[in-house]
């Protein structure tokens, strides 16, 4: 009996060997979208990087629940890493989403210019939270789609929208006059088909991808904010990973995070004009009506800097995009 327990203990040692370390990262993106791909081409790189010694196994499609979820399945050691939205890294770290707030930065190389700078202070954030940042992906910007045209302020506030389930940021809208729906990300479609809410805010690649515009068929042709995506990983479980690993993993899945935008545009560009073809109207907005939002982002920033971001961060930011705008 002894005999048999020691040879099972060996062969259990043997299959932990041979399986190596396991990684396991969740997503909202769904499968078939271009964070499928890139993640399955990040995982491929480990492999090839560790010799099979290191596996990321992925879980898309929020199969393990919305963003918060997932952060909560990584602290108790359910999920390993995630690939996260802003949207979700404000839970772990509120400062992360400063960048997101509303018309901060007005452009592609403004956020650039402002993220380069401010990487540093958004790693350490999560570092003392405990978590190691791998890589860093811009992945378009939001705009306003639905049910009825939105053009103005005054428009959206005769509208339900579906917004963060954060109760900081429903108070905000709420005080900001707006009909205002918390509602998971997981929950948006089904939601808006039902009539709970009349419209929201997303990349127009993600409301392609997810049918959003056979049920909220108005554009706003206005950039509200820059979305933007981390792939994080628990210190302790990268801490797993073999020392002689760990900077050329981070190096690469840096790399091809910081390919995703490039791809995006393209695939943006294609899916907003069939969008168009099937029924989705696109919405110009005058200087004027432009003015009305930001002197709302305004108001709105100063409350999402009081809530969630602090003081000293959103003052670095603005510093930031005043010395490129007088670049």
């Amino acid at each position: 009996m002894k005999k048999l327990f020691i040879l099972l203990f060996l062969f259990c040692s043997l299959i932990s060997s041979y399986a190596g370390t396991v990684i396991k990262l969740g997503t909202i993106a769904p499968a078939g979208s271009l964070w499928d791909i890139k993640l399955r081409e990040i995982a491929s790189e480990w492999k090839r990087i560790t010799n099979g010694e290191v596996q990321l196994k992925l879980y898309l499609g929020g199969t393990v629940g919305d963003e918060d979820n997932m952060i909560r399945a990584m602290k108790v050691g359910g999920l390993n890493a995630c690939a996260i939205t802003a949207q979700g890294m404000k839970e772990i770290a509120s400062d992360t989403f400063a960048l997101c707030l509303p018309y901060i930065v007005k452009d592609d190389d403004e956020f650039e210019y402002v993220l380069d700078r401010m990487k540093g202070d958004f790693e350490q954030a999560l570092d003392k939270q405990g978590f190691v940042t791998l890589g860093w992906a811009m992945t378009g910007w939001v705009n306003f789609f639905s049910r009825d045209p939105v053009v103005g302020p005054e428009d959206l506030k005769k509208e339900k929208i579906a917004i963060d389930t954060d109760g900081r940021i429903s108070k905000i809208w709420i005080d900001l006059g707006f009909r205002a729906i918390p509602l998971s990300f997981n929950d948006l479609v089904a939601s808006l088909y039902s009539g709970m809410v009349d419209s929201t805010y997303v990349t127009p690649l993600a409301a392609s991808a997810m049918g959003i515009a056979k049920t909220a068929p108005h554009m706003c042709d206005f950039k509200i904010a820059p979305v933007y995506c981390t792939v994080i990983v628990e210190k302790k479980a990268w801490n797993r990973v073999p020392a002689k690993y760990r900077d050329a993993l981070k190096e690469r899945t840096a790399e091809i995070a910081g390919e995703f935008y490039d791809i995006i545009k393209v695939d943006e560009a294609k899916a907003v004009e069939v969008m168009k073809k099937n029924g989705l109207q696109v919405h110009e907005v005058s200087d004027e009506v432009a003015q009305e939002w930001l002197k709302l982002s305004r108001d709105g920033s100063d409350a999402f800097s009081r809530e969630l971001i602090s003081q000293e961060i959103y003052d670095k930011i603005i510093a930031i995009v005043d010395e490129y705008r007088k670049k």
